[in-house]
């Protein structure tokens, strides 16, 4: 799921992989909230649809999402992908190494706050999607209280050390710049994280939930 920022975040996730991908076994509540705000705009992948992860990481919310490629510059992430049958590419968000108008949907989850160039990356994005092709985005909401505690604790956490958390109007301002509408947001995760026991709800909108899921689309007139 990470684009690297810094070399020190590329260390910690090449040398923790396996400490990453199980910290959602222990918070496996956590994950099925994600999964379930996520499904709530994403709906049913087809086989038929060219599918990508970018940011795939191990490949968890990938292979629960039906969604078939994935690309990470981590080699250590990629090969615990590779194990839950993503087709993996190794490359960064801002330089993807894929045709125009290749994919009809895109995944990005937890990854903007990781990388170095927001804007060239949604640039690739709306490249590589076809006309009406959607991309599908989670993120941490600076402005929640989830954001605030990821914030505060930044020091001490060695995946979140050098992440640049952002606003949902920063994130839209930035999709609308690349060609990309906005059309749904999705909030989850309402509680600290250590309180949560059950998976929690999904409503519509944004400025509560830790957790916010956007909708955004190509549209047809658009090269």
């Amino acid at each position: 799921m990470i684009f690297y920022l810094k070399a020190g975040m590329r260390t910690s996730f090449e040398t923790h992989v396996q400490e990453y991908d199980s910290w959602y076994d222990e918070h496996s509540k956590v994950f099925d909230s994600e999964l379930a705000a996520i499904n709530k705009v994403l709906g049913h992948v087809h086989p038929e649809q060219r599918s990508i992860d970018i940011g795939v990481g191990t490949g968890r919310f990938a292979q629960a999402l039906n969604i078939t490629h994935g690309a990470d510059p981590s080699l250590g992430m990629l090969e615990l992908a590779r194990k839950r049958n993503i087709v993996c590419t190794q490359a960064v968000a801002e330089n993807l190494p894929f045709k125009n108008k290749s994919f009809d949907l895109a995944l990005m989850v937890t990854v903007d706050c990781f990388l170095i160039d927001l804007k060239q990356a949604f640039s690739e994005i709306y490249r590589i999607l076809k006309p009406d092709g959607r991309l599908v985005l989670e993120m941490i909401d600076m402005n929640s209280e989830l954001g605030k505690t990821y914030e505060k604790k930044q020091p001490e956490n060695k995946f979140y050390r050098y992440a640049r958390f952002r606003s949902v109007e920063e994130i839209s301002e930035f999709l609308h710049e690349a060609g990309l509408r906005k059309v749904t947001t999705v909030q989850t995760l309402f509680r600290p994280l250590r309180m949560i026991e059950n998976a929690e709800p999904v409503k519509y909108g944004y400025g509560e939930g830790g957790f916010v899921v956007i909708s955004a689309i190509k549209e047809k007139h658009d090269s």
